[in-house]
């Protein structure tokens, strides 16, 4: 059983500088280390749903408690899934656009901007596909990798298409391709939000979040592959969810931090079949989903079944659960993260997006 220190919070914050303006929503965020100091971007935002006015905020700090402001993108649409990474010497930003409809998920594409210094960055470019949308980011063995996907935007829709996770990587940080250019599409299904980690003899290990019905069922699934063909995945589905996955690896243990559902057992695919009618079974999935309230867990996976287990809840109510993670020395992970207020109540997910404030927190977990 890891253990937690107390959560300290960082946004909002004194140590902030005075031309960060939080509003009420808090989230969407990314931690890295460049140059000696911790880099911090985060989303700000009247709520959590799509919003036209959210900003991303870039500040750094040598020690998290005073803040230099770094930077601030706002596009007049929704901005999310910002993602920090320092490759070659440089520190590269990678935010998704999105549209303004409250209701839905209009992915408006990838930009990518780069650090000349203290609120200085290059004019964010597009990159990768129109609708495309990175989840997770790392550097193994001096080489870059993403995952993300498209067909995001089909969400909501009646028998909405299928989803398509891409693994790719590349030699600067800008120009992507598949880690095999023959296959760079490595799940097709309902797979959106998907994480990563490299074990230690070069395979990997996957989570993946859905919320529509694919060939594995409605819920999470793990995934893993051989060193050799890490694009070839084998995979595992689940009745329950693992929402904004951030996959890490220690000691050849395979963990994930993720949302935790507390009702029907934790599970999101209950009714444990399919109805005739799917959007139908997945209109009254959402929305009772959303209608219940949820935890921020460590889960710990099981690399031979594909299964997966809570080990304990980190700090986390109402809407909560974005984490990012760096590994510090002796087996200690500083992890950021969002919540409501820890004193403020257990409202319902869906409420807690709509109303209230959120704010981001950090912590470190220690394995010992």
């Amino acid at each position: 059983m890891p253990i937690q220190s107390p959560p300290t919070t960082v946004v909002p914050s004194a140590g902030l500088p005075h031309r960060v303006k939080v509003d009420r929503s808090n989230a969407n965020l990314w931690v890295t280390r460049f140059r000696h100091r911790f880099f911090m971007v985060f989303r700000t935002a009247k709520w959590q749903i799509a919003d036209d006015n959210a900003r991303m905020f870039v500040v750094s700090s040598t020690d998290q408690r005073r803040w230099r402001f770094e930077g601030v993108f706002n596009f007049n649409r929704d901005v999310r899934e910002p993602r920090l990474l320092v490759y070659h010497g440089k520190l590269l930003l990678y935010m998704a656009l999105l549209g303004s409809n409250p209701s839905g998920f209009e992915p408006g594409g990838t930009v990518v901007a780069r650090w000349l210094g203290p609120n200085r960055w290059t004019k964010p470019r597009h990159i990768l596909k129109p609708d495309f949308i990175p989840w997770d980011i790392a550097v193994h063995r001096g080489r870059a990798y993403m995952l993300g996907y498209t067909g995001g935007g089909g969400t909501f829709s009646p028998n909405p298409p299928p989803k398509y996770v891409y693994w790719l990587r590349s030699r600067d940080g800008y120009r992507w391709r598949g880690v095999n250019p023959r296959h760079p599409i490595v799940y097709k299904g309902q797979c959106g939000e998907t994480s990563f980690a490299f074990r230690p003899g070069g395979g990997i290990v996957t989570a993946c979040q859905t919320e529509e019905v694919d060939s594995l069922g409605w819920g999470a699934k793990i995934c893993t592959a051989p060193a050799a063909a890490t694009w070839r995945w084998t995979c595992r589905g689940d009745a329950r969810r693992l929402d904004s996955p951030f996959v890490f690896i220690d000691r050849g243990h395979a963990y994930v931090i993720a949302r935790r559902q507390v009702a029907f057992n934790g599970e999101y695919d209950y009714l444990d079949t399919n109805l005739p009618d799917t959007d139908a079974q997945f209109a009254m999935y959402d929305s009772e989903y959303a209608a219940t309230t949820k935890r921020c867990a460590l889960w710990s996976i099981n690399l031979r079944t594909r299964g997966f287990r809570p080990i304990v809840d980190v700090p986390g109510v109402g809407d909560t659960c974005y984490p990012s993670v760096i590994r510090r020395r002796r087996h200690r992970y500083l992890v950021y993260n969002y919540t409501s207020p820890l004193d403020g109540g257990d409202p319902p997910w869906g409420t807690a997006l709509l109303v209230g404030r959120t704010l981001i927190y950090r912590q470190t977990l220690t394995f010992p």
